[in-house]
């Protein structure tokens, strides 16, 4: 942290970040300072955007008193950079000892015992006091002239400063896209920074992990950190439908699945006519093989939303699971009509292939996603799936070690567990290893079906075949319901005529019947 002597002698502290920046911007006058050199003289070890800047700017312009469209201090220079425009005098704390203890404590919101998101920055303490000012001059104003029910959800906590950058960081998490989930993650701790207390801001935050977890195969710490923020924004704000619904999401990332719909019903209690939250119990609802439900959920979610394309590829999922297949291609192509990039909705086309059993379709249309996006592990994994099938054992090897070589757990396991379906040969030690984890998961709370059908194959590959079946019907049971993956499944082809195996088929017929079922 360092201070800043204004013309009056008196002193405004900064955090670090900000104070660095205006460092930088000092120490180039009168030169202008390009954004990249700015974000590699403040964030040195840390991966950040050009939006990131962006706010820091903001609020480095906020701490001066400064005004972007009539500048004093800080001036944009479109196309190329920043640059300081009066003669400043800094002066740096480190011969304090309390500044130096300053300038050594964290700048970054402490989440819990996980590894973090990389470092962020505080407000000054004198902003902070003018926020609170603010924010108990707008609690009265408030009060005065009406007041919530004890259920209904809250949609901002104050008109400053922190519910702009959180209203941006909902822009940016709503778009779906890894940069700007990134920035929506920078955004939500931004106005956590100002504000402490915003509920909101930390649901939001949750949910960004989920989100990075999910589809952009961010760090592992970030599950439980998404867990932890979720309960800090109920524990702010009991009657908050955001924290249930990101509470839920943060359950499904961690394989608890009866737990996420739970937590998406609490919401649902507190907010009716909450749609995102309708749209996830679709999701987990299909999952668990409740099909009826999942339909009944996302057509809710779009009466409310009607171009929601996430609504949409839930509803195609529970449609591609009832075998509805045409139904499900309209739905997945409305989607895609709205947001031709998103992996959601591409996955789901690939799996709309994969459930009929046209492997080959699937196979090219996962060929061209990891063509344009190779770093998206999930169509990794699932071109994998696509070439076991269809018998490319020593292909599906080498994607199976391409997922194992990632930084990423469940990556690394997913990668162990396709090398070992696909290969005759792999070490004890390895494949102990594998079961333990798959094991262990489960110990830990994970009802996920996916997760049982993996022991059922590891078994049958082993030649475990009372194992096997033990774990098929508890994935059938589950809600794993995809027939056509198990009847052409390279290790369960032999089995066709055997008693117990048709036995389980049987059971998915049943299932698929009563789900098909309307009530």
């Amino acid at each position: 942290m360092g201070t800043l002597v204004d013309s009056q002698g008196e002193e405004i502290l900064l955090p670090h970040l900000s104070y660095q920046l205006l460092h930088t911007l000092c120490a180039a006058a009168p030169a202008i300072v390009s954004q990249q050199h700015l974000i590699q003289a403040v964030w040195p070890v840390t991966v950040v955007g050009d939006e990131t800047l962006k706010q820091r700017i903001k609020l480095l312009r906020k701490a001066l008193g400064d005004d972007a469209s009539q500048p004093k201090y800080i001036e944009a220079v479109r196309g190329r950079g920043y640059r300081i425009l009066p003669p400043v005098k800094a002066t740096p704390l480190t011969d304090k000892p309390e500044a130096a203890g300053l300038m050594l404590a964290s700048d970054q919101l402490p989440l819990g015992n996980t590894q973090s998101y990389p470092s962020y920055w505080k407000m000054t303490s004198l902003i902070l006091f003018i926020f609170l000012l603010l924010f108990i001059y707008v609690a009265i104003l408030i009060s005065s002239t009406h007041s919530l029910s004890p259920t209904q959800p809250q949609t901002a906590q104050s008109s400053g400063f922190d519910t702009e950058l959180y209203e941006k960081g909902l822009e940016y998490y709503h778009r779906y896209r890894e940069e700007d989930n990134r920035h929506a993650i920078d955004l939500f701790l931004s106005a956590i920074a100002i504000n402490p207390d915003h509920a909101l801001a930390y649901a939001g935050l949750s949910d960004a992990y989920s989100q990075g977890v999910f589809q952009f195969n961010g760090p592992e710490a970030w599950r439980q950190q998404a867990v932890d923020t979720a309960y800090k924004a109920i524990a702010l704000n009991p009657n908050l439908a955001q924290g249930y619904k990101a509470l839920g999401l943060a359950y499904y990332n961690k394989g608890w699945l009866t737990k996420a719909i739970q937590a998406n019903n609490r919401a649902l209690e507190k907010q009716p006519n909450f749609s995102e939250a309708m749209s996830n119990l679709s999701y987990i609802y299909r999952e668990t093989g409740q099909l009826q439900q999942a339909l009944y959920w996302a057509d809710k979610a779009l009466k409310i939303d009607p171009k929601n394309s996430v609504s949409m590829v839930h509803r195609a999922h529970a449609l591609i699971a009832l075998g509805r297949y045409r139904a499900a291609r309209e739905s997945l192509d409305k989607a895609l009509a709205l947001q031709p990039d998103s992996l959601l909705a591409n996955d789901t086309l690939g799996l709309w292939s994969l459930y009929q059993g046209n492997f080959i379709t699937a196979r090219e249309h996962y060929l061209r996603l990891t063509t344009h996006q190779p770093e998206q592990l999930k169509f990794v994994w699932r071109l994998a799936q696509c070439r076991l099938y269809l018998g490319e054992f020593a292909a599906s090897m080498t994607l199976g070690k391409q997922l194992a070589a990632s930084p990423h757990p469940r990556q690394q396991q997913r990668g162990e567990l396709i090398q070992f379906l696909a290969d005759d040969h792999i070490e004890k030690q390895r494949l102990t290893e594998l079961v333990e984890a798959y094991h262990q998961r489960q110990t830990q709370g994970s009802d996920r079906p996916a997760d049982s059908f993996a022991l059922a194959q590891i078994y049958a590959k082993s030649g475990e075949t009372v194992l096997s079946n033990r774990y098929l019907i508890q994935a059938i049971n589950q809600g794993w319901l995809a027939k056509a993956l198990l009847v052409q499944h390279p290790l369960f082809t032999k089995r066709h005529q055997d008693a117990d195996f048709k036995r389980l088929l049987a059971e998915i017929d049943q299932q698929l019947i009563r789900e098909s079922t309307p009530r």
